[in-house]
C-alpha cells in the first residue's frame, strides 16, 4: 500500500486508491484545511511535495485553473484535488487560523518562488552633510529629482525598483528574462546609466548647492526569494536572501575601493567579454567568511536587448 508522510505530524497507509490526499489527511485525523469543502476553489488545502512527486496524478481542470491564478509552482498541489499512486512525502501549508487567512487573502506572489537573478543596490556617497547642512525642502527636492533621474535606466533596462533606503536603492533584474546573464547584462547597463544620469544632475546640484554627489553601486547574482511580504493591507514585492545581503555589502565595497560600479566574480563571469572592467580587487565583506574577487566595470561592449519594463510589481 501506498505511504503518505505528512511532514513532522503522521505517516498514513493508504489502502483506497481513489481517495485524494485532502480525504487521506481527513481519514487519519489531521486537521486538513478546506474552507471551501474541498471543491477546489479556495487553495486553503495546498500543501507542498517534498518528495516523489512523480508519485502524483497529473492536476485535473480545477486544480490547473487554480494553480495558474495563484500563480503556484510545480511542487505546490491542491490537496483535495490531487491523487496518488505510490510513497509521497507532504508538508501541509496552512495549519492554524493565520495560515488560513493569509492562505485566503493571498495574492499569487505570496507562496514565494526561488529564482535565479541580479540584484543592484546604489547609494550617493556624500549625502549625509548635504541633508544636514540644508533646508528639509531642498533635501526632499534633490531627492526627488535623484530618484526620478537614476531610476529611469533602472526602468529602461527591465529592473524592479524593489525599495528606497534612505537615498539608496535596491533593483531587481532578470524577472522578464530567460537567463542569469540577460539579467547580470540588464543590471550593469542600468548602473552604468544611473552614473551618466548623475553626472547630468550634478549639472543642476552643482548651480544651485554648489556641490556634487558621487554614487557607489554594487551588483550580485545568484538565487533570491522573491514574492509579496508584508502585513495584509500593504504587501510588497520584494526579493530576499543571501544573494541580496551580498549585493549590499558590495555596494559598501565601493567606497573602501574608491570606484563606482563593482560587480562580484559571479557576474563578471557571466557578463565575460561583454563588459569592460577596471580595477579587481581581492575584498573582504562585512559579515562574510573569505576574500571576494570584486570588479570594476567602466564600460559595456555590446547594446543589451531591448527589456520588457517592469515598473510595478509583477508577477514573478
Amino acid at each position: 500500500m501506498p505511504i503518505v508522510e505528512f511532514d513532522r505530524e503522521k505517516t498514513v497507509e493508504v489502502d483506497d486508491p481513489d481517495l485524494t490526499l485532502l480525504e487521506i489527511a481527513r481519514e487519519a485525523g489531521i486537521p486538513h484545511a478546506s474552507a471551501c469543502g474541498g471543491n477546489g476553489r479556495c487553495s486553503t488545502c495546498r500543501v507542498m511535495i517534498l518528495e516523489h512527486p512523480e508519485h502524483l496524478d497529473p492536476r485535473n481542470a480545477v486544480e490547473t485553473r487554480l494553480a495558474r491564478a495563484k500563480g503556484f509552482e510545480d511542487n505546490i498541489r491542491l490537496a483535495c484535488q490531487t491523487t496518488i499512486t505510490g510513497d509521497v512525502k507532504l508538508r501541509r501549508l496552512v495549519i492554524d487560523e493565520e495560515d488560513l487567512q493569509l492562505a485566503q487573502d493571498g495574492t499569487p506572489q505570496t507562496t514565494g518562488k526561488d529564482r535565479q537573478l541580479a540584484i543592484l543596490f546604489s547609494d550617493i556617497r556624500n549625502f549625509t552633510p548635504f541633508a544636514e547642512s540644508h533646508l528639509p525642502y531642498d533635501v526632499i527636492h534633490i531627492l526627488g529629482r535623484y530618484f526620478r533621474k537614476v531610476g529611469e535606466p533602472v526602468i529602461r533596462h527591465g529592473g524592479y525598483i524593489d525599495k528606497y533606503m534612505g537615498d539608496g536603492i535596491m533593483a531587481i533584474f532578470g524577472l522578464e528574462r530567460a537567463t542569469a546573464a540577460e539579467a547580470c547584462l540588464d543590471a550593469v547597463a542600468a548602473g552604468l546609466g544611473m552614473q551618466e544620469s548623475l553626472d547630468e544632475l550634478n549639472v543642476y546640484i552643482s548651480k544651485q548647492f554648489d556641490t556634487t554627489f558621487r554614487m557607489g553601486i554594487g551588483v550580485h547574482v545568484g538565487s533570491v526569494i522573491i514574492g509579496e511580504m508584508g502585513h495584509p493591507q500593504k504587501m510588497q514585492f520584494t526579493a530576499i536572501g543571501d544573494t541580496v545581503n551580498i549585493a549590499s555589502r558590495i555596494e559598501s565595497a565601493t567606497k573602501q575601493l574608491g570606484v563606482g560600479l563593482l560587480v562580484s566574480a559571479e557576474v563578471r563571469a557571466l557578463l565575460g567579454d561583454a563588459a569592460r572592467y577596471g580595477l579587481s580587487e581581492l575584498v573582504n565583506l562585512k559579515g562574510k567568511s573569505g576574500e571576494h574577487l570584486l570588479s570594476e566595470v567602466v564600460g559595456l561592449n555590446v547594446v543589451p536587448p531591448p527589456a520588457v519594463a517592469t515598473p510595478g510589481a509583477p508577477a514573478p
